[in-house]
């Protein structure tokens, strides 16, 4: 099978496995409160819903309102495209697109941050100034996790990282740790989750993620959700295919399938946290992404040690 095939695969699995893992956390959340809740599939019915209706914009939004969206999906695609799913043969790889990968990222985020303050809401513009503030914190700290993996395995191309993660073992173990949970802080920043955000809330004064889609409706709210899910989905690939490389074969199907599993295993933590602690002040946030900074230093460090 073609290179370009497998890849474009890989996008197409790893889009249409985002609501289910989106779902599956939920699932596991309602189920450990002692409730039923909807099944992992509800997000995608959610979807269906959202874009068989017409979205309604501010009068007072410009075309940043009809562009944003869009702009916003196909830069979470596009970083997809830099991220081996389960096999290494990915549609963008290139020596330095673990740059290119962070900053493309970086570019849904500051959309969607414009998205927020076009709509003329004083709600929207108080979210995107938090999101933009959150991510101005968290984006060094993945910087200098993604620069470690790059120094431990002599390249800075995400799919070579991703080859030679699972052939060699991990030279520094004490870095290894400090890096994976300085990316765990990034990932539940940068994916407004608690204790970042609720993002179950809709109590405008503690929003941040919803704040800037308050305004966004039918086929643009569903394009918001959707990009949302894959970006939850892309870090839990990133520290599932990096901080556990385990579970490759030749065989694709196999590797499908231990995709699944290591997301699965990766997805619990996440479900598991937030129930155990609540939203923190907004003025709190800062510290604990200055800790994530701190740890991701540490692993970076301790390399040269």
């Amino acid at each position: 099978m073609g290179n370009i095939v497998i890849g474009i695969l890989q996008i197409v699995i790893f889009i249409a496995l985002a609501p289910a893992i989106k779902g599956f956390i939920h699932k596991i959340k309602l189920n450990l409160r002692g409730q039923k809740g909807p099944s992992i599939l509800q997000p995608y019915k959610d979807l269906i819903k959202l874009f068989r209706k017409e979205p309604v914009i501010s009068k007072d939004a410009s075309f940043i309102s009809k562009i944003a969206p869009i702009v916003v999906l196909l830069a979470t695609i596009i970083s997809a495209s830099f991220i081996p799913i389960f096999s290494p043969n990915t549609l963008l790889s290139f020596t330095g697109d673990v740059i290119a990968f962070m900053y493309v990222l970086g570019l849904s985020t500051f959309f969607i941050a414009l998205y927020g303050l076009d709509q003329g809401s004083s709600f929207g513009g108080l979210g995107s100034a938090r999101e933009m503030t959150i991510a101005s914190l968290a984006e060094p700290t993945l910087m200098m996790i993604m620069f470690t993996f790059s120094l431990e395995y002599g390249t800075s191309n995400i799919s070579e990282i991703f080859v030679k993660a699972h052939s060699h073992s991990f030279n520094v173990p004490i870095a290894y740790v400090f890096s994976l949970l300085a990316l765990f802080f990034v990932s539940m920043a940068e994916n407004a989750r608690i204790p970042f955000d609720n993002p179950e809330t809709h109590l405008e004064l503690t929003m941040v993620h919803e704040a800037m889609i308050l305004e966004a409706s039918g086929k643009y709210l569903a394009i918001f959700e959707l990009s949302s899910y894959m970006k939850l989905l892309l870090f839990i690939s990133i520290a599932s295919n990096i901080f556990l490389p385990f579970l490759y074969s030749s065989n694709m199907l196999l590797n499908i399938l231990f995709y699944i599993i290591k997301v699965i295993i990766f997805s619990i933590p996440i479900a598991l946290v937030e129930l155990s602690v609540a939203k923190f002040r907004f003025f709190r946030i800062p510290d604990l992404l200055m800790i994530s900074f701190a740890l991701a230093t540490l692993g970076f460090v301790l390399y040269y040690a």
